[in-house]
Order: structure tokens, then C-alpha cells, then sequence
């Protein structure tokens, strides 16, 4: 009788387990699948503002100032943010009193955004020339950096995170408001983020709020050429799935390849909050 009860006791503790087992793999793969739908449709959002930006017609063609899009698409929903990088700061073109006032827009002293600045520079010239308060190779060993100053151009922004003196607080303030893919040193002012227009000399206030006024009211203006934009999509299922695309694309304007993609990831990025 004892023997029997305890074999009793053991199936049911392996039977419970099995059950737990398969509870936890049911849910595993219900989270696959929602999350695969999440990214097909995200997928699926940065080729509809893609399609947007090449429609001819001012009046229904999408705009690329950083205002969102939402509309539901097979079994979730698709929020999309476009973003001119002609309104963004280029790291490999901007000049110095740009990036002084970009640093002090989130915060930062005027000591510190001038020191970053300089060493932002001295990072992506060639020369091995430093500036007042920039930093080059000996001040990087000294402060037990094996990789000095990389002397060429930013391929890409993330690349700000191996500047002395840079913060990960700092980069994510700027993250959004800077870019190595418009190559140049102006700025387009109908597209560029609040942020980057408090960094344009001789841009008043009176003529910043009006600039975000015109945006808020209707379609602002937008005079400059649209080259390359950053898409952001991100999708949800209904399920609970969720997957959040960024992409960034050239506008060729050419017929047989309207579009280039430069980027395209995975991002955790949420616009959402």
C-alpha cells in the first residue's frame, strides 16, 4: 500500500511537471509567432512611408518633420514616425558653435559643450592636431583607452560613444537629433527637431516658434529637397506581439530604383512614451 501511494505520488508529480512543460512551450512559441507577425507588419509599415514619400502629390504625400502615423494592418496596429535627416545635425559636418549649442540645449555648461564639441572634432579629422579642449591619441591612452581618436569621418552615430568624455545620458539626449547621412553643414528648418533649431545661429525665437507653430497647424512647408529619411515603425499584434523597425533610405527619385536602404535593424527605441 505504501509502495503503491508513493508510486501514486511520483507519476503525479511527473505529470504535473510534463504539464508545466507544455504550458511553457505553448506560450513560448504563441509569443514567437505573435512577435514574427509584429515584425512582418512593421516590415511592412517602412515600405508604406517609403511608398508615402514618393507620392508626387503635395497634398497626400506624407511628411518627414518627425509627426506620426497609426493605422491598423492585418492583425495589429502600425505606428510609423519619418524623419528628415536633412533636419538633423551632421557629425561630419557641422561646425563647432552647432555642436556647442546642441550639447548646451540638453543641459550641458558651456565648458563641457565646448570640450565635447572639440573632441568630437579632433575624433574624425585626419590630423592628429589637437584642439584647445579637444582630446587626440595620448589623451585617450591616458585615460586607459586602447582606441584613440579615429582620424576619419563617423560612419555612424553610434560611433559618438567612443569619444572621450562621452556619456551614454549625453548620447541619448542627442541620439535622435544627430546624423551621418546628410552630408551636409545646413539644415533644413521646415523638417529639423525643436532641439536642433535652438542650435541655429541667428534663428530667433519668435522665428523658432513659428517654424513649430506652422507644423502643429497643417503641412508646414517643406522647401529643401527630401533625400534621406529615418523610418521608425512600430507594430503590435493583437495578440500581444511587438516589434519595432528603424530604417533609414535614400529617395533616388529615379524610376527603376526610387529608394536605397542604408539601415535596417532591430531597435528598442520607444517613440511611444
Amino acid at each position: 500500500m505504501l509502495l503503491a501511494l508513493w508510486g501514486l505520488i511520483l507519476i503525479g508529480l511527473v505529470a504535473a511537471s510534463f504539464q508545466r512543460e507544455t504550458r511553457v512551450g505553448t506560450a513560448l512559441a504563441r509569443n514567437a509567432v505573435e512577435n514574427a507577425k509584429a515584425e512582418a507588419l512593421a516590415d511592412a509599415g517602412v515600405q508604406r512611408a517609403i511608398l508615402a514619400l514618393l507620392d508626387p502629390d503635395p497634398r497626400t504625400t506624407w511628411l518627414c518633420d518627425g509627426r506620426s502615423y497609426r493605422f491598423d494592418l492585418g492583425e495589429g496596429t502600425v505606428t510609423l514616425w519619418i524623419q528628415d535627416e536633412g533636419g538633423k545635425i551632421d557629425l561630419n559636418h557641422a561646425p563647432p558653435p552647432v555642436l556647442m549649442a546642441l550639447f548646451q540645449g540638453i543641459g550641458v555648461d558651456s565648458v563641457g559643450a565646448r570640450k565635447l564639441a572639440d573632441t568630437i572634432l579632433d575624433y574624425a579629422d585626419r590630423d592628429s592636431d589637437r584642439r584647445p579642449v579637444g582630446a587626440e591619441d595620448p589623451d585617450y591612452a591616458a585615460a586607459g583607452l586602447k582606441d584613440g581618436a579615429k582620424d576619419a569621418p563617423f560612419d555612424r552615430k553610434e560611433e559618438l560613444l567612443r569619444v572621450l568624455g562621452m556619456t551614454k545620458t549625453v548620447y541619448g539626449a542627442i541620439s535622435s537629433d544627430v546624423t551621418v547621412y546628410s552630408g551636409r553643414s545646413d539644415i533644413n528648418l521646415s523638417t529639423a527637431p525643436e532641439l536642433v533649431l535652438r542650435t541655429i545661429p541667428g534663428l530667433t525665437v519668435r522665428q523658432r516658434d513659428q517654424i513649430m507653430m506652422a507644423r502643429s497647424s497643417g503641412a508646414p512647408s517643406q522647401r529643401a529637397r527630401i533625400e534621406t529619411v529615418t523610418v521608425l515603425a512600430d507594430a503590435t499584434t493583437a495578440g500581444g506581439g511587438r516589434f519595432i523597425r528603424e530604417a533609414v533610405a535614400r529617395l533616388s527619385g529615379e524610376p527603376g530604383k526610387p529608394f536605397q536602404i542604408l539601415s535596417w535593424r532591430h531597435t528598442w527605441q520607444d517613440k511611444s512614451r
